[in-house]
């Protein structure tokens, strides 16, 4: 069909959207040189002002802005009439996510792809990315870019190019929809803060935010493009100056931008007078700032705003409770996660703490038409709006332990999206790349639980391992991609030949959140322990109660990340469950030196960890010594116990006892409180009140438990000198 008909068309799209306050999206599938060349020319005569296109390197022109992919980041929250994407050389799952939507409604979306025909045997960036030795470009699968032009060829909206010819036109019949906001007759924040708003959501938000009081707590969940974040600035605003310190965190700053953006705009209207940092906003009265969730002090605010709290741990987000007000605010379904997930961890505790909670969601697009077809396309294709089944009961007994290929799944979409609901539910942090890995990479695989042919147990694996060709670039400090348990034994515990093994990886595992604790996490990780192999691992964000889950079902920790992440507040943990006995004895010693490596690690690296998550290491490690202490020692232990002596004269021998004590093949019985003082007193050398704090204590509860822990150890060692310091010291005959 001649370029003029194409031209034509691309203007009735325009008109159509901008009618409709909704997008289109034309594919234009050629060679890279043609599909340039009729991308320029479209943006050209296109009837659109702010146009930008994103390619993986700038080697052409077009009219308009043209950005880098790997820039992509920094368009999140931005506006444009017009985006065109050259897939050609990167086509990145995450790419569509966060750029798609920076398209307002009555605007285009022009993707350039490779021929269909072509496109599934292509490789691209994404694919380099994602390969792992010893696989080769060979092994990578097209199901991803397949599955895309399934999608692209369903949904509506959507015009097809292949070749220079129109093979699918993306005319809908729309009616024009005006939108109406209406602003309460009563406010306290000024009219022209509900100028601003796009949505009678963001008034209500609005509304909600000034009466918020000295002490409230807010939640706003939203589908991604609902304006929270623009409110969130607005409403910030229009408290400054009235509240003097402001609070804003996110798992990353990146988050907050547009936060930022209004919150300069509701300034301005104000006529306040503020000077813009990097990651703060100042002016003589207020400051408002961006901190990382880990560095959050939220007594020192007297408004936190959390914005995508999904993708921040639970005890943070419980943590930032102590603030005087809190407004919490996070993604439904999109690019940055989702608020179910954090519905189901957070919301059954904050229910309990705060009485006079506050609930708001937010439905209502603001950029484009609620029945816009591109945000429909973009959910279906990247699975942004996948939720488990619905189940009534579950039988442990009856559950099925199934294999997939992921190209089975891909033909049967239902099941697809239990599989991956669950992982939507259940995981704070989900994007798009996660689906695509999981269709093109050759070495994830699928697992699941089944009940009555519904899914209530998901895993990814990847197979590691196999290496022995690329160990000496392990074994010298070289970490190639992927194979995160083969190097850990090599890179740290100098085990060159761990290389010739392979196992399974444990990517992601999670239940169907109807029917946690169950022991379902359990059954799957014993059938996955049957499946052939050396050995099986996984790595993680270490928590108390996944650390509990993993030691519970002897998978075991190796190696512990020296920092934590500043998004999550988490140590990255991995853990290993040896299959063979070859392998059970390399790990046996892997776990000696990892347990003696942690423990001197408690007193400075890992000072700050939490008690309670070293605790459960430490009971992981293997038992193997006895306490050897000479009777000097043991008599000063005493002296210590029952007598005159100070912690600070007896420390050497209290600290090698509790850097023994989590090794020792007979030992004490401790309790659980006991365990954790020794843990953040002796082991992490923290301060009385402090460690009293943590138990719910005072310091002097502390100094006198310590005792009686030692007393523990002393058992019926040198008893007349017991008795006599009983005696002398406690009136004790």
């Amino acid at each position: 069909m001649p370029e003029q008909d194409i031209l034509e068309l691309v203007d009735e799209l325009v008109k159509e959207a901008k009618r409709c306050n909704q997008r289109r999206l034309i594919v234009i599938a050629d060679k890279r040189e043609r599909g340039i060349a009729l991308l320029q020319e479209i943006l050209s005569k296109v009837q659109l002002s702010r146009k930008i296109t994103f390619a993986k390197t700038i080697d052409f022109k077009v009219p308009g802005e043209i950005e880098e992919l790997k820039n992509s980041e920094k368009y999140l929250g931005t506006n444009y009439e017009l985006l065109a994407m050259d897939l050609h050389h990167s086509f990145i799952p995450n790419d569509l996510g966060k750029l798609i939507n920076i398209v307002e409604g009555g605007g285009l979306i022009i993707l350039l792809t490779p021929p269909f025909e072509n496109w599934p045997k292509m490789r691209n960036f994404f694919h380099e990315v994602i390969l792992t030795p010893p696989y080769t470009m060979d092994d990578i699968k097209g199901n991803f870019a397949r599955w895309v032009i399934k999608k692209l060829k369903e949904h509506n909206g959507i015009t097809i190019i292949e070749n220079g010819k129109i093979t699918k036109r993306g005319n809908l019949n729309c009616e024009k929809r005006d939108r109406k906001i209406e602003i309460p007759k009563k406010t306290r924040f000024p009219r022209d803060a509900y100028e601003m708003c796009m949505s009678q959501d963001q008034v209500r938000v609005l509304q909600t935010i000034e009466r918020i009081g000295k002490h409230g707590v807010v939640i706003i969940t939203a589908d991604r493009g609902r304006g929270k974040s623009s409110v969130l600035g607005i409403a910030a605003g229009m408290l400054a100056g009235k509240l003097k310190r402001i609070g804003i965190t996110a798992p990353d700053f990146s988050n907050i931008k547009e936060i930022f953006r209004f919150f300069e705009i509701s300034a301005r209207v104000r006529d306040l007078k503020v000077k813009r940092r990097w990651k703060s906003i100042v002016s003589k009265n207020f400051k408002i700032e961006y901190v990382e969730p880990v560095n959050v002090e939220p007594k020192k605010y007297d408004l936190l705003i959390v914005d995508e709290a999904a993708g921040i741990p639970v005890p943070l987000l419980l943590k930032y409770l102590k603030s005087k007000r809190v407004i919490y605010s996070t993604t439904t379904h999109g690019y940055e996660g989702t608020g179910r997930s954090f519905s189901i961890r957070f919301m059954k505790e904050v229910r309990r703490r705060v009485k006079n909670l506050i609930l708001i969601e937010m439905n209502e697009p603001i950029r484009y038409s609620k029945d816009d077809p591109v945000e429909r396309w973009l959910f279906d294709t990247l699975l942004l709006d996948s939720e488990p089944p619905k189940l009534e009961k579950v039988e442990i007994e009856k559950l099925e332990y199934k294999k997939y290929e992921i190209e089975e799944l891909l033909s049967d979409e239902n099941k697809l999206r239990e599989y991956y609901g669950i992982f939507v539910l259940a995981h704070y942090r989900n994007n798009p790349n996660d689906f695509g890995i999981l269709c093109d990479a050759p070495n994830h695989e699928i697992r699941t639980l089944e009940y009555n042919g519904h899914v209530v147990c998901s895993v990814q694996l990847a197979r590691e391992g196999g290496i022995e060709k690329y160990v000496d670039e392990l074994y010298y400090g070289t970490t190639p991609p992927g194979n995160i348990v083969p190097d850990v034994m090599i890179k740290h515990h100098r085990m060159k030949d761990f290389a010739k093994y392979s196992g399974f990886r444990i990517v992601r595992i999670a239940t169907h959140p109807e029917f946690m604790d169950m022991g379902i996490g359990s059954l799957m990780l014993e059938n996955i322990k049957r499946e052939q192999g050396d050995w099986i691992g996984s790595s993680f964000g270490a928590t108390e109660r996944l650390m509990h889950f993993w030691t519970r079902n002897e998978f075991y920790p190796i190696h512990i990340s020296p920092k934590i992440n500043e998004s999550t507040g988490e140590y990255s943990v991995v853990i290993i469950y040896p299959k063979k006995d070859d392998i059970k004895e390399k790990v046996e010693m892997a776990r000696r030196k990892f347990g003696e490596r942690f423990i001197t690690s408690l007193g400075e690296i890992h000072k700050h960890m939490e008690p309670e998550i070293a605790r459960e290491i430490l009971n992981s490690l293997p038992k193997y010594k006895n306490l050897e202490l000479d009777p000097i020692d043991w008599k000063r232990l005493i002296v210590y116990s029952w007598g005159p002596g100070n912690y600070e004269t007896m420390v050497d021998v209290i600290y090698r006892i509790a850097s023994s004590y989590f090794f020792l093949k007979c030992k004490p019985k401790l309790s659980r409180e006991q365990e954790i003082i020794l843990i953040s007193k002796v082991l992490q050398h923290g301060q009385w009140e402090e460690v009293g704090r943590g138990i719910g204590k005072g310091g002097t509860y502390v100094v006198i438990e310590l005792r009686e822990i030692m007393r523990k150890f002393i058992g019926g060692r040198y008893n007349d000198e017991v008795l006599e310091f009983q005696r002398r010291f406690h009136g004790e005959n």
